[in-house]
């Protein structure tokens, strides 16, 4: 008798990471249960989406948009600008003797994410997940579960996603960040295990689409759109992450 097919087997069908012995299980089981056949679909149709984003060039922005980041852009403080420089310089000159370096700012990127180098809010979303995981260890700091969005939306500005119905949150706190303020959703989010939600507002207006950053801790897949930038992070499937923070993102406009 096979083993029952589980959420574990369901990801991995559409990550096609099963043997064929067992994807003929799998599918075996999908032809029996209509519902998770849908939604392994749908998980098809997303994976799809995404390797056909990241193999596809972003169009150009209209002009006036192009001049309006420009324009935000030049108002940014000096110190941010010279921080970049130094950063610049140091990646020049590395490569210049042959060698990428990561780990800038505390954090140790990995090959497969090394370039281009994630916006500063994943570094903050980073350190709102780890900080996380040490509230869920300390028993004096209680997580809170309950939290409103709308009342989220008047007091910072920042819009949080609609999550899934079958995601449960564990713990909602607002962070500082260095732009502001920031929200930290820590979420079970069933196959994907513990994942964190961040969002805060961004420094430049910008879309960004759904991108892959691996640390050595952590994954995380960040997006924006206009003036606030998010975040997933976790250390499932890096296709399962992407295709969660792709739903996310759109229901956010």
């Amino acid at each position: 008798m096979s083993d029952p097919v589980t959420e574990a087997d369901l990801l991995a069908y559409v990550d096609d990471q099963l043997d064929p012995a067992r994807r003929i299980e799998v599918e075996e089981h999908l032809a029996h249960d209509p519902e998770a056949a849908a939604r392994v679909m749908a998980d098809l149709k997303d994976r799809d989406a995404l390797r056909l984003l990241h193999a596809a060039p972003l169009p150009r922005p209209a002009e006036p948009v192009l001049a309006a980041a420009s324009r935000l852009e030049r108002a940014l403080a000096w110190q941010e600008f010279w921080q970049r420089l130094r950063r610049v310089a140091a990646v020049a000159a590395l490569v210049g003797f042959g060698w990428f370096a990561h780990g800038q700012v505390g954090l140790s990127v990995t090959d497969s994410a090394a370039s281009p180098k994630p916006p500063a809010f994943v570094e903050d979303a980073l350190h709102s997940h780890e900080t996380g995981l040490l509230r869920a260890r300390m028993i004096s700091q209680p997580e809170v579960e309950a939290y409103d969005p709308a009342e989220i939306l008047t007091e910072t500005g920042i819009r949080l996603p609609a999550l899934p119905d079958d995601w449960q949150v564990l713990d909602a706190q607002v962070f500082p960040s260095r732009y502001g303020h920031s929200i930290e959703i820590v979420v079970d989010a069933g196959g994907l295990g513990r994942v964190s939600l961040f969002a805060a507002q961004a420094p430049v207006f910008d879309v960004i689409a759904p991108t892959l950053a691996s640390f050595d801790t952590a994954k995380a897949v960040y997006w924006q759109t206009g003036p606030l930038a998010y975040a997933l992070t976790g250390t499932g499937s890096a296709i399962a992450l992407e295709r969660a923070a792709l739903r996310l993102s759109h229901t956010v406009r």
